[in-house]
């Protein structure tokens, strides 16, 4: 039977199992042979009986010679299969990582291309420095108690601006509720956190014979800082009944619109303190930096408004290499720097 197996079939066995599939059949072969001579050389036998038996034994012998190759068969493309699959599997996994180096390939291209076109492009590069003497920092608590009467005929506490019948007939009801004094409490947080130092970007000089004049050299705030806030941070305003000692809290709505506006005027106050103790810090360091420098080099002066002035200005750090300003200037550096030193030391 492997004799007339097809060469596609013959090409998906292995060599070992076509030779054994060969053989099998060869033995089948040869014990049906000898069944028709054994028919032809003992002719005593019946002729039917003959023809009968040697169909009989015939097809018997072909059963067994079909079970063995058919399962040798099957075993052998299953085998086949299974490397058809893995190759298969191989093939696939091949393709997905050849895709994606043809996609990286491109998206690098593309990269390429854009950094080749950026690149092309002239390029303005603008140097700013700032030297950072100092933190100012400053946390606590405003407490405020004022009558109430203090702001009835104030328009900027719109007190006065409550004159129809509803808010009369309110007032009215109230004062009766609460007949003693009413006072406005004010506790609020005020905090601050900013650095200080010179922003030497902002520095122009100017040259008048053989005397230097210098602009912003002064000292200002640079940045505010983050302020974590505190969770149990205290902040009210209430408007509070006094009536022979008993104090209450006036929850009447007619108040509501003032207790707002004088929290808010007296935040603003606050920060608005806070920001003048800067100012007055700065002006004091700048003071003391100028008169240092003065001391250092005699020639020098200082301007804080060049809008009306005459004279020619550059600036610093466009012409800092220059041999009359680069001593200077770098004493400037040098002082500021020592000066956060020693504010460091201080505030230690």
């Amino acid at each position: 039977m492997g004799l007339f197996m097809k060469r596609s079939v013959k090409s998906a066995m292995d060599k070992g199992k076509l030779a054994t599939t060969y053989a099998l059949t060869a033995l089948c072969a040869l014990l049906i042979a000898a069944n028709v001579g054994a028919f032809l050389f003992f002719p005593k036998v019946a002729a039917p009986l003959a023809i009968v038996l040697s169909n009989v034994v015939t097809v018997l012998l072909m059963l067994v010679a079909v079970r063995p190759i058919n399962s040798l068969l099957q075993k052998s493309f299953n085998d086949k299969a299974k490397e058809l699959i893995e190759k298969e599997k191989e093939e696939q996994e091949l393709r997905e990582k050849l895709t994606a180096l043809e996609n990286r390939n491109r998206e690098l291209e593309s990269r390429i291309d854009t950094w080749a076109q950026t690149a092309s492009v002239p390029t303005n590069v603008n140097f700013t420095f700032k030297v950072e003497t100092m933190t100012f920092d400053k946390t606590g608590y405003i407490v405020k108690e004022e009558p109430l009467e203090k702001f009835m005929s104030d328009p900027v506490y719109k007190l006065s601006d409550k004159r129809g019948v509803f808010d009369r007939l309110s007032k009215w009801m109230d004062d009766l509720a609460h007949p003693g004094n009413k006072r406005v409490l004010y506790i609020g947080k005020y905090y601050i956190k900013a650095s200080i130092g010179i922003d030497f970007t902002k520095i122009k000089f100017s040259v008048d014979g053989g005397s230097l004049t210098f602009s912003g050299v002064r000292f200002t705030k640079l940045n505010d800082l983050a302020i974590d806030a505190d969770p149990d941070e205290v902040s009210h305003c209430w408007l509070i009944n006094d009536e022979q000692g008993y104090i209450t809290i006036n929850q009447n709505d007619i108040y509501r619109e003032f207790t707002e506006i004088y929290a808010r005027i007296r935040a603003e106050e606050a920060d608005k303190a806070l920001e003048n103790e800067v100012e007055g810090l700065c002006e004091h360091y700048t003071a003391v930096f100028r008169s240092n420098l003065v001391e250092r080099f005699p020639g020098i002066g200082f301007c804080d408004n060049i809008e009306d002035s005459t004279a020619t200005w550059y600036s610093l750090k466009e012409h800092f290499q220059d041999e009359r300003i680069y001593p200077v200037a770098s004493n400037m550096f040098l002082m500021a720097d020592v000066l956060s030193g020693y504010i460091d030391i201080q505030d230690k």
